[in-house]
């Protein structure tokens, strides 16, 4: 939701990119044997319900836990605005056991959560909206970032900080959103020396990426074409089928289908990085798939015309099909499918 509590047309799409996350995301957890509770975290969780009517993220969340079947698992809703807790509750309708509603300070409200949920059998996903994470401290994010057992959800006004940190706007307001890349160690000086916003974005995910220790770090860009401006969702994990999962959610809003049968210009670099880096098995293969936001039905496109011309040469794995790389998580720690990939020519 905006400042004014209305859901537009690009937070539609992030919407859309949360709701398809989360249903993906609970039906991993609710298959893995240890994790015993599942967390969905919102420290700015507005009023549920825009002065718009549209259904804003609480909501959806509400929707999606009640649609999965979880078995033994337990999925706690952890809600929290400081503002409009009232309204949250009232469109909410907490049940005091696992949807619960708050009315805390941001920091205080996510060290709770944090200090409440250690154990390793349980798992949290955490979603933080613009026009409030610029409440969170440094100590708060260094929590969060160090964290091995959530995935986090950022939505960064990027447009509007990008051009106050180059003083091309005066929006005091903004100062605060901006101090958030002080906390992920990006100084302005860097954002200054930026040729445009895309130099920009790449900036901050390649400091959420070092905050994190993390690869599996990426963005999408939403545009709200009515104030001409950029958003950017940005999505941080520690668990590469996580990672898949986000990737997948980002492909089903996406315009264009990037799963075209052929080899495109847009897929040159990652070929010369699977060159460069060859002989590589089929689980390396998959994992810099995925660093680099390639999934796997786009890599076995890409393998299977570079087998057809002849560009690559697969040994072991005897049993293997024409075709068939085994580029997936269910083949990424099973032997019994490994084959190694080389390139004829390693010098194009």
């Amino acid at each position: 939701m905006d400042r004014n509590e209305q859901i537009n047309p690009h937070s539609k799409v992030k919407l859309q990119i949360y709701k398809s996350y989360l249903e993906a995301y609970l039906s991993i957890m609710c298959n893995i044997p240890h994790i015993k509770n599942i967390l969905i975290v919102e420290p700015f969780a507005g009023k549920g319900i825009a002065n718009n009517t549209e259904v804003g993220s609480a909501l959806i969340s509400k929707q999606v836990i009640e649609k999965t079947d979880s078995k033994t698992k337990h999925i706690f809703l952890i809600l929290n605005d400081k503002q409009f807790a009232s309204d949250l509750e009232k469109n909410i309708k907490p049940d005091g056991n696992y949807i619960k509603v708050y009315n805390q300070d941001a920091n205080t409200f996510i060290q709770k959560v944090l200090n409440n949920s250690k154990m390793t059998t349980c798992h949290k996903l955490f979603f933080i909206d613009p026009w409030g994470y610029t409440q969170l401290n440094k100590e708060t994010y260094n929590q969060l970032f160090s964290n091995n057992f959530l995935d986090i959800i950022i939505f960064i006004p990027i447009y509007h900080i990008y051009r106050f940190l180059r003083k091309e706007i005066n929006a005091q307001q903004l100062k605060p959103i901006a101090n958030f890349l002080s906390h992920i160690g990006i100084d302005e000086k860097v954002v200054q020396e930026c040729s445009n916003e895309q130099d920009f974005i790449l900036k901050i995910l390649e400091a959420l990426k070092r905050r994190a220790k993390t690869d599996f770090v990426y963005y999408k860009i939403i545009k709200n074409t009515t104030y001409n401006s950029e958003y950017a969702l940005f999505f941080i994990s520690k668990n590469i089928l996580g990672a898949e999962k986000f990737l997948e959610a980002l492909e089903k809003v996406k315009e264009q289908n990037l799963f075209q049968s052929t080899i495109s210009d847009e897929d040159d670099n990652f070929i010369e990085l699977l060159r460069a880096n060859s002989p590589l098995d089929n689980t390396e293969i998959y994992e810099i798939g995925i660093k680099n936001a390639y999934l796997p039905k786009r890599i076995n496109i890409i393998l299977r015309e570079l087998e057809n011309k002849k560009e690559i040469k697969i040994s072991e794995c005897s049993n293997r099909k024409r075709g068939s790389f085994y580029i997936a998580y269910r083949y990424y720690k099973d032997k019994a499918k490994k084959l190694t990939i080389d390139f004829y020519n390693k010098n194009v």
